[in-house]
């Protein structure tokens, strides 16, 4: 039985060998080292390809050029130059005001910059009053700018400041973009629009993307200024001999004393006027108590009389009692 089994096993497999040997013996089946019918597809050109790049390396060299261009596109973003808005606070101190004022209005433009605006106090007596400036300037000047203010006088105070407005920049700017190019092919499909109703609703569309436009527009012009210009406020005022600031001579002190009289005395006007609604109430109030306790005097003094016009009361007898 087991003889049997052999012999069935064996035919078999001599069954199925004679096929695979007659394809190995077949010419050009084969390859040296290669695997069998190796030859025969690389021989066969796949479609559409393209100087040898049909094979699935293909897709992954388009993958990585995809990345490449990323990378490339953050390093331009963190190259770009920083939208920068810068600004600068000046306190000087000069014994001629108004003259240190205008010499700061001819340095501001003669950096190019220009005043935006001017306020002057002259003051109560000589040597005191103060001016206010609002200087916009060039911002590559600002810190020569700066450096020329500072020699009018006795710097007090002096601080400089910058807020990067780049993505808020960049935003815009991209913006602004996007919708010219909406526009421009708006405009194309009106010139090519077949029927009423296309070119109606091409027109709306294409108004409400200009009024967006015009306002990005404006906030574009208006940042861009910001960038440009750099804003330095400059206060003026005149020396005082006293540490926390005041007068600075004896009449100074007079007047100053004139006035701290006639503060004093509003200041007791206003301070009557908000007593007096307190006074009224107090007044009815202590009205309304001396009514009450008067009142109760008058019973107390007619019980007494009534009782001294009756006579005292009779004394207890015995027989009474």
């Amino acid at each position: 039985m087991m003889r049997r089994r052999s012999l069935a096993l064996l035919a078999a497999s001599a069954l199925l060998l004679a096929p695979l040997s007659a394809c190995a013996a077949l010419p050009g089946s084969s390859a040296p080292g290669g695997a069998p019918g190796s030859a025969t597809l690389d021989a066969t050109p796949l479609p559409g390809d393209l100087g040898g790049s049909g094979d699935l390396g293909g897709s992954g060299d388009l993958g990585g050029s995809g990345e490449r261009l990323a990378g490339e596109a953050m390093n331009a973003d963190a190259g770009a130059e920083r939208s920068l808005t810068r600004s600068a606070e000046l306190a000087l101190t000069a014994d001629d005001v108004r003259g240190t004022a205008d010499r700061a209005v001819k340095i501001a433009e003669g950096a190019g910059g220009r005043v935006d605006s001017r306020t002057e106090d002259a003051g109560t007596g000589a040597g005191s009053g103060s001016s206010s400036l609002s200087l916009r300037v060039p911002a590559e000047r600002l810190d020569a700018t700066l450096t020329e203010l500072a020699a009018l006088g006795t710097v007090e105070r002096q601080s400089v400041s910058a807020v990067d407005v780049t993505a808020e920049h960049v935003d815009l700017t991209a913006r602004v973009e996007a919708l010219e190019s909406s526009i421009a092919r708006l405009t194309q499909l009106m010139a090519d629009a077949s029927t009423t109703s296309e070119l109606l609703e091409a027109e709306s569309a294409l108004s409400s993307r200009q009024q967006e436009l015009d306002g990005l527009r404006a906030q574009l012009t208006w940042l861009e200024g910001q960038v440009d210009e750099a804003t330095i406020w400059v206060s003026v005022s005149a020396p005082t001999v006293l540490p926390g600031g005041g007068p600075s001579s004896f009449w100074d002190g007079v007047l100053a004393g004139l006035q701290s009289i006639g503060a004093a005395a509003s200041g007791g006007l206003v301070l009557l006027g908000i007593l007096l609604p307190w006074f009224v109430i107090g007044a009815v109030i202590a009205g309304a108590v001396l009514l009450i306790v008067r009142a109760a005097r008058r019973r107390r003094a007619d019980a007494a009389r009534r009782q001294s016009e009756e006579g005292p009361a009779p004394e207890a007898t015995p027989e009474t009692r």
